[in-house]
């Protein structure tokens, strides 16, 4: 199934209803049942408000709906880093996710996905879609075993209720992400799945210069992954674009992927402003994404 997500309109400005309302305007537009996923971002509404809207949009168009990050976050500027050493900083995050799983429960999700950490305490961005700044380094190996601890405490919350992914990350030491490499992925708890990152992966295949990155991350997570992001860039940056719009042999990673399993969910998460797009480039993307996906 192909799927938009809500950051195609940015993480700020308008709420989440009306970013979910574009999509679906959008999905009946190509004649698809609309995979919505509920991406990082603000809610300007209340929460039971925003539920009943969410609930009448699915009633109505067919929605199904999926949650990556948090978009309950205690202030504007926090960070979600279910790695940290910070203790406060570690339960605000953890409560982030907690508050998604109760989101999940009462709009009939089924998948929900966020990123793994990072081995610093506090994270910032200056501005929407800059790169994260970290401040106050710790060491990976406590990182890991920070981020561990969460995602088994968050098993528990989640008590079988909803999958729960964690994100394949750039390979950025520079800026301390995590779980970026096949052997990162080894200490992951059964019950955690993967949302996979195409253009993360492509992104770490030319940072590393390691010809054989892909296809064995594929190898190693195919059986864990639960939804795909799809998005393109040109192997310098992780740019977010639609498909086709760099460089990424997108429909060479998915047939490595159709050999293996069913091709899982398919999200486009590009960003709209970031690169000048427009709702109808959003609609030829997913038809043409459809069609690579067939194929």
């Amino acid at each position: 199934m192909i799927g938009a997500s809500t950051s195609y309109y940015g993480y700020h400005g308008e709420s989440i209803e009306n970013k979910v309302k574009k999509l679906i305007d959008i999905f009946v537009k190509c004649e698809m049942k609309p995979y919505i996923q509920i991406g990082a971002g603000k809610n300007n509404i209340e929460y039971n408000e925003l539920v009943n809207i969410l609930n009448d949009y699915r009633d109505k168009n067919e929605v199904i709906y999926t949650i990556h990050q948090s978009i309950w976050l205690p202030s504007d500027d926090f960070y979600i880093n279910i790695a940290s050493s910070d203790e406060q900083i570690r339960e605000k995050s953890i409560n982030c996710i907690e508050k998604n799983i109760e989101f999940a429960r009462d709009i009939g999700v089924k998948n929900i996905s966020f990123h793994g950490g990072y081995a610093t305490n506090t994270l910032s961005q200056k501005q929407e879609f800059a790169p994260l700044d970290s401040q106050d380094s710790i060491s990976y190996e406590e990182a890991y075993n920070n981020s561990i601890d969460s995602l088994n405490r968050l098993i528990e919350i989640a008590n079988g209720d909803v999958k729960l992914s964690i994100e394949n990350f750039n390979f950025r030491p520079e800026r301390r992400y995590l779980f970026s490499r096949v052997e990162d992925f080894d200490r992951i708890p059964d019950k955690i799945g993967v949302i996979m990152n195409i253009g993360h992966l492509y992104y770490t295949k030319m940072r590393l210069k390691q010809e054989d990155y892909i296809t064995k991350m594929i190898d190693a997570l195919t059986d864990k992954v639960n939804e795909i992001h799809i998005n393109d860039n040109d192997g310098s940056e992780d740019l977010h674009k639609l498909v086709g719009k760099g460089d990424i042999p997108i429909r060479e990673i998915l047939k490595l992927i159709k050999e293996k399993r069913d091709l899982p969910h398919l999200i486009i998460e590009a960003h709209k402003q970031r690169h000048s797009y427009s709702d109808d480039d959003l609609i030829n993307n997913i038809l043409e994404l459809r069609e690579i996906a067939r194929n």
